[in-house]
This record gives C-alpha cells, sequence and structure tokens, in this order.
C-alpha cells in the first residue's frame, strides 16, 4: 500500500504538467493569430504620350524587406513596355528589369524573374521608363510593391 501513496503524487504531478502542456499550445495554435505586418508601397507614374518616367527617393527602410510582388494597374485594355526598372539601395542595386511587355494585373516581380530585396539603413532610389502604351496614350500606371505575394 506504502508504495501506491509513493507513485499518487507523481502521478498527479504528471497529469497536471501534461494537462497544462496540452493547454498551452492547443490554446497557443487556435489563439495566435499572425502579426506579421505587410509593407506596401505605392507608386504612381502619369503616361503622357505613351511614354512615362519615374524617378524617386524614399526614406530609409526600417528593416530589410523582400519585396514579393509588384503589382501594375493600368486601365483595361491598356498595354505597353517597361524599358527598364532599377531599385538601388545603400548596398547598390537590389532590383533590375528591362523591357518587359506589361498590361493591367502584372507582376513585375514575377515577370522580372524574382523578389527584389530592399536593405534597411538608407535611401531607396525609383527608377522606371516606359514606352508604347496604347491605346490610351495619356494616363496614369500605378505600381504596388508588397512583402506578401
Amino acid at each position: 500500500m506504502n508504495s501506491l501513496k509513493m507513485f499518487r503524487n507523481p502521478a498527479k504531478i504528471l497529469a497536471f504538467a501534461l494537462s497544462f502542456i496540452i493547454f498551452c499550445f492547443t490554446t497557443e495554435a487556435i489563439a495566435a493569430p499572425s502579426t506579421f505586418a505587410t509593407l506596401i508601397i505605392t507608386e504612381k507614374a502619369p503616361i503622357t504620350g505613351g511614354n512615362f518616367s519615374i524617378n524617386t527617393t524614399t526614406t530609409p527602410l526600417p528593416a530589410t524587406t523582400v519585396i514579393r510582388s509588384a503589382k501594375l494597374s493600368l486601365a483595361a485594355g491598356e498595354t505597353g513596355t517597361i524599358k527598364k526598372i532599377k531599385i538601388t539601395g545603400p548596398n547598390g542595386l537590389e532590383f533590375g528589369c528591362q523591357d518587359i511587355k506589361v498590361k493591367d494585373g502584372v507582376d513585375l516581380i514575377k515577370a522580372c524573374g524574382g523578389p527584389a530585396v530592399l536593405e534597411a539603413g538608407g535611401a531607396i532610389t525609383y527608377v522606371a521608363e516606359g514606352s508604347s502604351f496604347a491605346p490610351k496614350l495619356n494616363t496614369n500606371l500605378t505600381v504596388v510593391l508588397s512583402d506578401d505575394f
């Protein structure tokens, strides 16, 4: 009987510990929403006479950021060519692309072959040029850069 009493207390402790572990992990898995913020940078450029050119510098990013999508927004039916895109950061060229045929909804990251890694700590310079936009020769082009797919 004494040996039964010796196993009862460790059994209670073990049962409590297992219950606590199961409760903590299942609660965490169910209740812990993703708290990652999505970075969104929107660049706009007027298309005049079927051409556009943009050269802008942003403030430094607080953390190194991977841009996973760069979705283009144009008027329905509008097409053109991005002659060049060049994103330069504190460590030099971060992303580059040239001669890409585009239309509304194109993801420039996919069209150019991969994500852009924007390093923290210095200004980011974004240069882009395009031509042959039609049928509207005077419209707007919007690019939304995001760290989300």
